[in-house]
């Protein structure tokens, strides 16, 4: 298929209402909204194709006569189950779903969602949809074909990849993945309890980067415990309400410590392995069947990573925009995704969006069926003044 008639991949997260005060609220689309934006690419011809489709549509080269599009969903949350899937089931459409096997509930029991609500078994009170899907849920969503179930690693997390320190864990600063590595049997449960505490005030934020794109680095211990010592014995967490806390820690470190130390090449490769290879086997021994396509967090990956997720089997990979050359390839295994619709990103910032015809414009601009830009342009003129010209707080 032709670089610039694409089938529209789109990437959703959430489908649902954001935990109060959450670091990416912005991700969670309301169901209204995602409803709205379903049935108007029904109304306007479009097909629901699953990952395998695509792929062999693309290596085909021969597209159907109506317009395609492909549903996803990244990182496998609870409302997924609630929400997203009932709709899907009841319009007749159907999506995949991103999980990542560190996060999932182990919960044997699944939850209330919105078929529930529809046929008189639960109130609206009962839909809690902020976490993760459980072991239950999973299998209820592979067996009901509504959505397919992938791979998006095992830990979607961040890594030290150097030792300049570049914050601090302190009170207001959302490092949820500090609390991730230190306490990974909590994952599942990041979005309902409170895990500032799992580290210790004061610990060093080092230069990072997202766990398949870099080699790790195993910062000095020395400084962690010298700085959380020094934030212990000088008020906790009150000592951040300081306003020159961060000079006096700093000027608190030691200067003379151990050079990080460095994952080996073999480390790097086995821990990538666990990530690609390992998540794969864990969801198919969760589902009884196989797992066929990825997703890379936060589209991360590198020379090392990109090869071991080549080998291991995955029908699909998806791809950034990031990496032009293979952006440009378009080949039947790369799966190029498209934004959901739901936030416009503009000069004056982000702005949230309740028109579904935006994911429509997007699409038909994806599959080169029309060139929406005057369109597109006055829905944002639009957005942003009914928004009063303040960017979205979320």
């Amino acid at each position: 298929m032709s670089n610039k008639r694409r089938i529209p991949v789109t990437m959703y997260h959430g489908i649902g209402t954001p935990p109060r005060g959450w670091l990416w609220r912005h991700l969670i689309t309301p169901p209204e909204l995602f409803e709205k934006q379903i049935k108007l690419l029904q109304n306007t011809g479009y097909d629901f194709l699953g990952l395998d489709e695509y792929r062999d549509i693309k290596a085909s080269g021969q597209a159907g006569r109506k317009p395609q599009v492909v549903l996803t969903f990244d990182d496998g949350y609870l409302d997924n189950w609630v929400f997203a899937y009932p709709l899907l089931k009841k319009l007749g459409a159907r999506g995949t779903i991103y999980v990542n096997p560190d996060f999932i509930d182990p919960g044997e029991k699944a939850r209330p969602n919105l078929e529930d609500y529809w046929e008189g078994r639960c109130g609206p009170a009962d839909l809690q949809s902020h976490g993760f899907l459980n072991r239950a849920e999973l299998r209820a969503l592979h067996a009901a074909g509504v959505m397919t179930i992938a791979s998006h690693s095992n830990t979607h997390t961040w890594y030290p990849c150097g030792q300049e320190i570049v914050d601090f864990h302190r009170p207001g600063l959302d490092t949820p993945w500090l609390a991730w590595n230190a306490r990974p049997d909590r994952k599942p449960f990041y979005l309902t309890e409170d895990q500032s505490g799992f580290v210790p005030w004061g610990t060093p934020i080092f230069t990072n980067g997202r766990a398949l794109g870099i080699r790790r680095c195993f910062p000095s211990a020395e400084l962690t415990e010298a700085a959380v010592a020094y934030v212990r014995e000088h008020g906790g967490a009150y000592f951040f309400a300081k306003p020159d806390w961060r000079t006096r820690l700093e000027a608190a470190l030691p200067t003379d410590t151990p050079e990080p130390v460095l994952e080996t090449p073999e480390q790097q490769e086995s821990r990538f392995r666990e990530e690609i290879i390992g998540s794969k086997e864990a969801l198919e021994t969760l589902l009884g069947d196989s797992v066929d396509h990825f997703c890379w967090p936060g589209g991360a990956y590198c020379k090392k990573s990109w090869k071991i997720a080549e080998s291991a089997g995955y029908r699909t990979l998806c791809i950034t925009r990031r990496d032009p050359r293979r952006w440009q390839e378009d080949r039947p295994e790369y799966v190029l995704r498209i934004g959901s619709g739901d936030l416009l990103f503009t000069p004056r910032g982000r702005f949230r969006t309740n028109d579904p015809r935006i994911l429509y414009l997007l699409c038909e601009q994806e599959r080169g069926a029309a060139d929406p830009r005057w369109e597109m342009r006055l829905r944002k003129l639009l957005t942003m003044v009914k928004a009063g010209f303040h960017p979205d707080g979320a």
